[in-house]
């Protein structure tokens, strides 16, 4: 019984993370999404992946600054919905392709999440997905 009542807990406290706006929008509030993110030339311009990149999820801004070095990528995110930016664990870089991951703290339960992109232009094509298969918006 205990167990279950803790399963309902972590299970509402991820779904809490959902943004109400974001529940209207297609693909937007899952814990599995793609997105597309714009790249920020208000620092001025840049090339590549590398450089300041924003990509909305409902109301939400997901902000990206990305650093390449070489087959490395490394730089942080920032939900605007969980502010604070959280540093990228193992990112690379091949070609075009990107990916990179962090681990995310949901209802005091430790959650990979992880994407992947493709650079095209000024835009980056992404996919979030989060371990474990639990719902909710967590970055």
């Amino acid at each position: 019984m205990k167990n279950g009542r803790l399963l309902f807990s972590l299970l509402a406290a991820a779904v809490l993370t959902i943004p109400l706006q974001a529940l209207a929008q297609p693909g937007g509030g899952s814990a599995n999404v793609e997105l597309t993110a714009k790249r920020d030339t208000s620092q001025g311009p840049s090339t590549g992946v590398a450089g300041k990149w924003i990509a909305k999820e409902g109301d939400n801004d997901l902000k990206l600054d990305i650093k390449v070095d070489g087959s490395k990528l490394s730089g942080t995110i920032e939900n605007t919905q969980f502010p604070g930016p959280i540093a990228f664990k193992d990112g690379k870089v091949e070609g075009n392709t990107i990916a990179f991951s962090y681990m995310r703290s949901v209802g005091g339960q430790e959650m990979p999440i992880s994407w992947t992109g493709t650079l095209s232009g000024d835009e980056l094509k992404l996919k979030r997905s989060v371990g474990g298969g639990m719902p909710g918006g967590a970055r």
